[in-house]
């Protein structure tokens, strides 16, 4: 597949590369931690599908010259978004980590107990 240029001259796979790239620049969303839900709506999610590429992380919080604390994080490398929960902090990074993952897991796994069986096992009224 071959991408045009705004003059509909027919872009190199490389250019059309760095064009995508240029586009998708890494974008910061800050939630609080009752909006986990709608943060993974919104950008974990693509029509249902998650993105299995996501990484949590912790992002450093910065007050005067000193590191105070760890914001709870998470990555979209197919998107580029990073998304920071700022109401939560935390003094190590690794707990800040293991929180988003377990908040996380803990949606998905809630998500799936709401879920009507198949048809034929449903209860007939």
């Amino acid at each position: 597949m071959h991408r045009s240029s705004p003059d509909g001259l027919p872009l190199s796979e490389d250019e059309g590369r760095a064009r995508r790239r240029h586009t998708t620049a890494l974008q910061r969303f800050n939630y609080a931690s009752h909006q986990i839900a709608t943060a993974y709506d919104l950008h974990i999610c693509e029509a249902g599908v998650p993105d299995v590429e996501t990484r949590y992380g912790a992002c450093p919080r910065h007050e005067g010259g000193r590191l105070a604390a760890y914001h709870p994080s998470f990555h979209v490398p197919g998107k580029n978004h990073t998304i920071v929960i700022a109401d939560c902090q935390f003094d190590e990074e690794n707990l800040a980590k293991a929180w988003i993952a377990d908040r996380i897991r803990w949606l998905i796994l809630s998500r799936r107990g709401q879920r009507l069986p198949p048809a034929s096992y449903r209860r007939r009224g």
